[in-house]
C-alpha cells in the first residue's frame, strides 16, 4: 500500500514537471532583454529586423550636429542603433572610410574627393553652413574688405572649405592677397595658423604692440576671444550669401554622407534625416547637454562646457536636405573650391550617382 502512494506522489510531481517546462515554453522572452548583438542579420522574437549603424564625426561644431542625436530609430519592420563617434578633425579623412564606419561628417570638400576617388557613397544633406567670423586686435573702423589692403590676417584652415571661401570673397572684391609674414603695400597678407587659438595668440602679439591685425576662425572661439577685447568685424557666412543665390544663409562646411548599402533603405534614410533635424531643434534648446554628450563619448573635445544656446546658434548647424536647391548649394561651395584648387575636390564636380535619389 505505501508503494502504490509512492508511486501515486511521483507521477504527481512528474506531471507538474512536464506542466511548468510546457508554461515556459509557450513564454517567448526573445523580445525582451535581449542583449545578443543585432548585426545586419539579427531579428527580434515579433520579426522587426535589427540593425546597428556607426557615424564619425570631427570634433569642434561639426560634432554638434550629432549632439543630441537620436541613438535608436525605428521604421515599421526594423530598429535601428546609430553608434556615435567624434574624432580630431585632422583625421576625419582616414577615419570616414574606415571598413567599420557607415556614415560620416565630414568636410564639403573631402565628400566629392572621396566619391571621385572611389566612389561607394552618397550625399544625404548638409549639415553645418559655416560658423567663420573676422576679428581685429584692437578697435577699427572696417566696413568691407577694402580695409584688409596692407593688413596681415591670420587664418585657421589652410586649403580647407573656410580657406576657400575667404580666398573667393577676395577675388570676388578684385583684391589681391599672398601668403607670408609681414604686411605687404596694396595686398592682404595671410598667414595661417593651426586653430583657433593660435590665431588668438597671433591677435594678442599684435594687440600688445597696438598694431591693427585681423583673424579668422570659428565658434566657439569667436566669442571667447571678444571677451578678451577683440573685435568682430565680419560674419564669413554674411559676406558669401550676399554674392549667392538661393534661401540659404551661409555655405556648405561639412555634410553627411553614407555608404550606398546604407542609402538602399529608403526609410531609414527619410527617418534619419528627420533626427538630424530635431537634433538641430535639440542642441539649442539644451546646449549643456549638447556639449555633455560629445565629451562623454570623446572627453578631449574642444567644445567648452559654457557653450550657451546663442553661440550654437552662431555653428549654423542646419540641415540642409539634398534635393534640387540643396545640390545647388553644395556645388555653389564646391564651384569655389574648384577655381582655386580643383584637387581639393577630386579634380571635378561629383556626378549624379554622388546625389541620394
Amino acid at each position: 500500500m505505501k508503494i502504490k502512494k509512492s508511486f501515486v506522489a511521483i507521477l504527481a510531481i512528474m506531471v507538474m514537471i512536464v506542466f511548468t517546462f510546457a508554461f515556459v515554453a509557450c513564454n517567448d522572452y526573445s523580445t525582451e532583454g535581449d542583449d545578443s548583438p543585432s548585426g545586419d542579420d539579427a531579428t527580434s522574437g515579433e520579426g522587426v529586423t535589427q540593425l546597428s549603424y556607426t557615424i564619425v564625426a570631427p570634433d569642434g561644431a561639426p560634432a554638434l550636429a550629432i549632439a543630441n542625436l537620436a541613438s535608436s530609430i525605428s521604421t515599421d519592420e526594423k530598429q535601428y542603433t546609430v553608434n556615435k563617434k567624434v574624432v580630431a578633425s585632422s583625421t576625419i579623412g582616414a577615419e570616414a572610410v574606415k571598413s567599420d564606419v557607415d556614415m560620416a561628417i565630414v568636410p564639403a570638400n573631402l565628400a566629392s574627393k572621396i566619391f571621385n576617388t572611389s566612389g561607394g557613397y552618397k550625399i544625404l544633406a548638409v549639415v553645418t553652413n559655416g560658423n567663420l567670423y573676422m576679428t581685429s586686435s584692437i578697435p577699427c573702423d572696417v566696413t568691407s574688405l577694402q580695409d584688409l589692403k596692407g593688413k596681415m590676417v591670420y587664418s585657421i584652415g589652410q586649403s580647407s572649405v573656410p580657406d576657400m571661401i575667404f580666398q573667393t570673397l577676395l577675388n570676388n572684391a578684385g583684391m589681391q592677397y599672398a601668403v607670408g609674414e609681414t604686411p605687404s603695400d596694396g595686398k592682404v597678407t595671410i598667414k595661417y595658423c593651426l586653430d583657433g587659438s593660435e590665431v588668438i595668440s597671433q591677435l594678442a602679439l599684435s594687440k600688445a604692440k597696438n598694431q591693427l591685425a585681423f583673424g579668422i576662425y570659428g565658434e566657439p572661439a569667436v566669442t571667447n576671444s571678444k571677451a578678451k577685447g577683440f573685435e568682430e568685424v565680419f560674419d564669413l557666412q554674411s559676406l558669401w550669401a550676399e554674392n549667392q543665390e538661393g534661401n540659404q544663409s551661409g555655405y556648405a562646411q561639412a555634410v553627411l554622407i553614407a555608404r550606398d548599402k546604407v542609402c538602399e533603405d529608403s526609410a531609414f534614410i527619410a527617418k534619419l534625416l528627420e533626427a538630424f533635424t530635431a537634433n538641430q531643434n535639440s542642441i539649442l534648446q539644451e546646449p549643456a547637454k549638447a556639449v555633455e554628450n560629445i565629451k562623454a563619448i570623446y572627453p578631449q573635445s574642444a567644445l567648452q562646457t559654457n557653450m550657451t544656446a546663442q553661440v550654437i546658434g552662431r555653428c549654423n548647424i542646419k540641415t540642409v536636405k539634398i534635393d534640387v536647391e540643396g545640390r545647388t548649394y553644395y556645388e555653389n561651395t564646391l564651384k569655389a573650391v574648384m577655381n582655386i584648387n580643383a584637387n581639393l575636390i577630386g579634380g571635378k564636380l561629383p556626378s549624379d550617382d554622388f546625389y541620394i535619389a
